[in-house]
């Protein structure tokens, strides 16, 4: 600190009388003073800095005369006296800022240096601004590079040759670095951005938790910060990260019709039955789980293992696959945890219309994480976490994180797990109506790569039209499923241009190619592709490729724009003459094309591809995923008025798939040969 001394010496400057008609400066603002950016503090709030500072401040003349400024600092030197340096700048307008820039000044290092500043308008001095109270700015220049720090932890230790358990299980790491200049430490794990971590006190050691997302060695680095922001150099602490705990408790619910209890796949006891849950019913597709179990919505419809299964007082996680018959409106509830004396530690299901997963104890003081519109008839993939050190609950709908609620606490829960209904403080209620299926708990917290791979659904094929052969004027799907019926004017003859050994020709005079009912349900995820060839030229009128229409418009259409010369994939957002529509488009190319479009549901997302490749990407609101009802047309669209935009082309290889068709499946179908398999 600066001694009284030095204070005293600073004091006693004199100001210089003004003539009576002029008025001196005013006394400098301490919120106009700044050390380098840093507001003007002193004692315990005094910036560090590791530069030699800019010391600025704005002046003001009641006069509005030019004025200058001069600044002075002082500190106290090893012997104990004081030391002064000045500098007086030239004249400015009155309000303008003024800098002292310290760069060649001797400014002695981690010490306390005081500053003021006051003006002079060529007659008279102002006041200083250390006067009045106010008194002086601080900083302390300070160049010193902490000591590295030492981590450690007790949940994953540094051994060259073991593996510590694991994804999802939260690790204690600490920081602590020798001597008092490290304040805070700078941390990341394999190369993530940098977190920042405050010291209680300067040379106290930092406690951080950290939550392994993957398996595999991994490195957390860290680094000590000094007050005046002095990084050190980093140092490695190299971990091996094994992969994540199974459940601790599943059930798949796909048991034989008349079962009485759902057997356990790990874990716990079987789940018992209420009257009003059966089993048989079919799973969500795409999926192992082709039969759920069925919950009728009365105080009967529940599955319990009649055992607590998950620990509320730590992390948790649980998941299922969910399908509400009707009233997705309802609140209902796919699992949760009796709380014995309180009513439930957690609930998972539908609240207001919408996926939700509450933690707490069932009261007012629960914490609620929202997310995604219920639909009934829609199955859904849930996953439910609760990350007890970060205080959070997280959901995710279909493998996507869907909402995040702070400041979650999930109370102990000594009760039994329940599947299709939950506790209150009047007795169980919010039973499930609808189907589930694949339910596990998990004593640790799932990450977000586990998510969406438990949500994952393979893509089915729902048709596949070669177009190699036609007879009695239909061309057969590959597996005998619905053909394809050609107009007049439509024709399949024998080529080997695209693919195969023949191909569906279009003439453009009216003809086309139509699936008596649609193949895919458009108010879900599906996927169509098609290989199409203009010719050497592109055409020059408008034409449509495909499309699955309602009664009035289309749920999708694949058109070419002659004026663009591009593909466009529209959407309309209701079944109706006026309805809105939603277009994108992308290049087009009269050799031949394969042009894909996938609808992806659970990400509200419909993409066109061409020849494998993504080209645009749109999202999709609710309103516009309405089922077709007329099936799949080649060559021509609906309007309000009639079939419009027919097409001459050459078209191969028709596929239709419930689902989404992954970028690598999508990239084989659009080579130029046959691929059944896919």
């Amino acid at each position: 600190m600066v001694t009284a001394a030095l204070s005293a010496a600073l004091a006693a400057t004199p100001l210089t009388a003004a003539a009576a008609e002029n008025a001196a400066p005013d006394r400098p603002d301490t919120a106009d003073l700044t050390t380098w950016s840093l507001p003007c503090t002193a004692g315990d709030e005094r910036p560090y800095v590791r530069m030699k500072p800019d010391l600025r401040a704005v002046l003001h003349d009641p006069d509005d005369e030019m004025v200058a400024a001069q600044f002075e600092l002082g500190w106290q030197d090893p012997a104990g006296g004081p030391q002064t340096r000045e500098l007086t700048t030239s004249s400015r307008p009155s309000g303008s800022e003024f800098a002292w820039h310290l760069k060649e000044q001797d400014i002695p290092e981690d010490t306390p240096v005081q500053w003021r500043v006051r003006g002079w308008d060529g007659k008279a001095w102002g006041p200083w601004s250390s006067e009045g109270g106010a008194g002086p700015c601080e900083f302390v220049y300070d160049t010193t590079v902490p000591a590295l720090p030492v981590i450690s932890s007790p949940d994953y230790p540094e051994d060259p040759e073991g593996w510590t358990d694991g994804v999802g299980v939260p690790g204690r790491f600490t920081f602590d670095a020798p001597g008092e200049d490290a304040v805070g430490y700078r941390w990341s794990v394999l190369g993530s951005p940098p977190y920042m971590v405050d010291a209680p006190a300067p040379g106290e050691p930092v406690t951080v938790t950290w939550t392994p997302e993957r398996s595999g060695t991994t490195i957390v680095e860290a680094q000590s910060v000094s007050r005046a922001g002095n990084i050190s150099a980093p140092v490695q602490y190299i971990i091996r990260v094994s992969s994540g705990r199974p459940p601790v408790a599943s059930w798949a619910l796909g048991d034989a019709p008349g079962a009485t209890e759902a057997a356990p796949a790990a874990g716990t006891a079987p789940a018992m039955a209420g009257t009003g849950a059966t089993f048989g019913a079919a799973g969500p597709e795409g999926t192992a789980y082709g039969t759920a179990a069925a919950l009728d919505g009365t105080a009967d419809g529940y599955l319990t293992p009649r055992t607590p299964v998950a620990d509320t007082s730590e992390s948790f996680a649980v998941a299922a696959w969910a399908r509400p018959e009707t009233g997705a409106g309802e609140n209902m509830t796919v699992l949760s945890q009796d709380g014995g004396a309180i009513p439930a530690s957690f609930d998972l299901g539908i609240h207001d219309g919408r996926w939700s997963l509450a933690v707490g104890d069932g009261t007012a003081d629960q914490v609620r994480a929202t997310g995604g519109a219920a639909a009934a008839g829609k199955w859904a993939h849930l996953t439910a976490v609760y990350d007890a050190p970060a205080g959070t609950a997280r959901l995710y709908v279909d493998g996507r994180l869907a909402a995040t609620a702070e400041g979650a606490t999930a109370a102990p829960a000594a009760g039994d797990l329940q599947l299709g209904r939950v506790r209150t403080a009047a007795g169980h209620a919010g039973n499930w109506h609808g189907r589930l299926a694949d339910v596990r708990v998990w004593d640790r917290v799932v990450v977000a790569d586990e998510a969406a791979a438990l949500a994952t659904r393979k893509a089915q094929r729902t048709g596949y039209w070669q177009l190699n052969e036609a007879s009695g004027g239909t061309s057969p799907e590959y597996t005998g499923g619905q053909p394809l019926t050609l107009s007049d004017g439509a024709a399949v003859t024998e080529s080997d241009l695209i693919a195969g050994t023949g191909l569906l020709e279009l003439t453009g005079n009216g003809s086309y190619a139509a699936t008596a009912t649609p193949p895919v349900d458009t108010s879900a995820s599906y996927t169509l592709g098609v290989h199409v060839r203009f010719g050497d030229d592109l055409p020059t009128r408008d034409m449509t490729l495909l499309s699955l229409p309602g009664d009035h418009t289309n749920a999708v259409e694949v058109r070419y724009e002659a004026d663009t010369g591009m593909w466009q994939l529209v959407v309309a957002d209701a079944d109706t003459p006026t309805a809105t529509h939603t277009t994108t488009e992308t290049y087009a190319s009269p050799w031949g094309q394969h042009v894909a479009v996938v609808h992806d549901d659970p990400a509200d997302r419909i993409r066109l591809y061409t020849g494998g490749t993504l080209a645009a990407d749109l999202p999709l609101p609710d309103s516009a995923t309405w089922p077709a009802t007329t099936g799949l047309q080649l060559g021509r669209a609906r309007t309000a008025t009639g079939w419009t935009d027919p097409m001459t082309a050459a078209i191969d290889e028709l596929r239709t798939y419930t689902g989404v068709l992954s970028a690598g499946d999508l990239n084989m179908i659009s080579l130029p040969w046959e691929v059944p398999e896919v």
